[in-house]
């Protein structure tokens, strides 16, 4: 078998795998669930970020002499000092990517991603914790602060020594200060590319191999950041991310390659949640997968309550899932599965709770997982709270119209939708008509008298359909 059989072979094998296993999952609850920093600031309300230093050259550049490079670096931190050889100031432009995302209140929440392979049209992503939000911090307004820091002479780069913090952090009324640096490389190789090609020889398709002219871009970003308390000029933080990229593009293909600057730029976007998320908190995507009511009894509310916790209704869900417990108190699945929507809305004392009664009643792996879960996330409160975010207690609560309307049988109206189809007044054909409804159309039953359903219809009326007209959902 040649190899590139082979390598079709195990695509294929991949693809359907990944097709049997999102097949027979079940529904899952996607939900962006608010976690707390690595670094708690407490106390912490007011904050400056300064414009992080920048450092970096290609490969060949940092192979310069010594004497240059400390002309480099003196000169960097001058005032008025232009970087020369089409140098960009990174540091600043990380700064400001920063101050941006602190300054969200949903910072992490994005579009999630739908259909196999995540090749569907993508849906809004959304949080169901009340009361939560990731923009903690009051950000000093940056005219502000450059105001001060050229008053103060320092240096255009916002660098800021340790022991002049405590005086400029009483000057600019923050507790903290974010300061740092951006380092980057860059390097360009050239490249033979292997292609291949039919061509006749003698009447014959041949092969033809030749070669291409091809280059290839690599990038490295690194950005430092540390937080000064700005009252004792104490370091009270200090993390690192790092970011490489590698482009590649070949004489005989379409357009060109990124920049060196376009390079940076994609790095520096991906590093600022890095480097936020370590002392300011963020939203992640979780997603909780249900258990699957096999019951007969129960089966087909259960279904119908994963479906709506799928969507989000999670309301609507735990009313069906808490009925269906109170008649099967003692099925782990059920129980498991209240948990998972307690869980969902930051009702993590509840979550624990259906959690470890599930474990005693089946030992599962991920019932387990599910107790530890719940134990770390009621720490992660108290480290929230500390930050100013309370996770408010979600209760559950329905309109009773709406209890009704979900615990209802529903019928549809056989037809096309172009067609129109009588409702009457009462269980007789003779009687009234109150409305022509179009066909594929479902309504809610209110009561069922003999061959007859009395529906709700649009505008707050009702009326009588026969059996025979209405194919009954499950």
């Amino acid at each position: 078998m040649s190899l590139t059989i082979k390598k079709l072979f195990i695509v294929v094998v991949i693809l359907q795998l990944l097709l049997f296993s999102s097949t027979f999952a079940y529904k899952k609850v996607k939900t962006f669930v608010l976690q707390p920093p690595k670094e708690v600031l407490v106390g912490v309300k007011r904050i400056a970020v300064l414009d992080f230093k920048t450092a970096g050259a290609s490969e060949a550049e940092k192979r310069i002499g010594s004497t240059q490079k400390l002309l480099y670096d003196i000169f960097s931190d001058l005032k008025d000092y232009k970087k020369g050889g089409g140098e960009m100031d990174y540091g600043t432009r990380f700064s400001d990517l920063l101050i941006s995302a602190l300054l969200k209140k949903d910072r992490g929440i994005t579009e999630i991603k739908t259909g196999f392979l995540g090749l569907g049209s993508g849906k809004e992503g959304q949080s169901l914790l009340e009361g939560t939000f990731t923009n903690v911090y009051e950000v000093l307004e940056r005219t502000q602060l450059m105001q001060i820091v050229e008053e103060q002479k320092l240096g255009a780069s916002g660098m800021v020594a340790e022991d002049q913090a405590a005086n400029l952090g009483n000057m600019l009324g923050v507790q903290a200060l974010i300061m740092g640096n951006v380092d980057y490389s860059h390097k360009d190789s050239e490249y033979k590319g292997n292609r291949e090609k039919e061509k006749k020889k003698d009447g014959k398709k041949v092969k033809v191999k030749y070669t291409v002219n091809c280059k290839k871009r690599q990038v490295k970003v690194r950005v430092r950041a540390k937080i000064v308390n700005a009252e004792t000029g104490q370091i009270i933080g200090s993390t690192e991310a790092n970011k490489s990229y590698t482009k590649d593009h070949c004489a005989d293909q379409w357009g060109t390659l990124p920049s060196v600057d376009e390079m940076i730029n994609d790095g520096l976007k991906e590093l600022v949640p890095k480097i936020a998320n370590y002392f300011s908190p963020y939203y992640e995507l979780q997603s909780f997968e249900l258990e699957k009511i096999t019951t007969k009894k129960f089966k087909s509310n259960a279904d119908k309550a994963a479906k709506l916790a799928e969507d989000l209704k999670i309301d609507e869900a735990y009313f069906i899932y808490n009925k269906i417990y109170e008649q099967d108190s003692y099925n782990p699945k059920m129980i498991y599965n209240l948990g998972i929507l307690n869980e969902c809305v930051g009702n993590f004392q509840e979550a624990y709770e259906f959690y470890e009664m599930a474990q005693q009643l089946k030992n599962e792996k991920e019932y387990k997982k599910a107790v530890e879960r719940t134990e770390k996330s009621a720490q992660f409160s108290g480290a929230l709270a500390q930050m100013g975010v309370m996770i408010q207690k979600h209760d559950f609560t329905l309109p009773a119209e709406d209890k009704i309307e979900i615990i209802a049988k529903k019928v549809e109206i056989k037809g096309k939708r172009e067609q129109r189809f009588a409702v009457f007044s009462t269980p007789d054909q003779a009687s009234e008509v109150v409305a022509k409804v179009p066909g594929g159309v479902r309504f809610t039953v209110l009561k069922k008298e003999g061959n007859w359903y009395l529906i709700k219809l649009l505008g707050g009326k009702q009326g009588y359909v026969h059996k025979d007209k209405v194919k009954v959902q499950k």
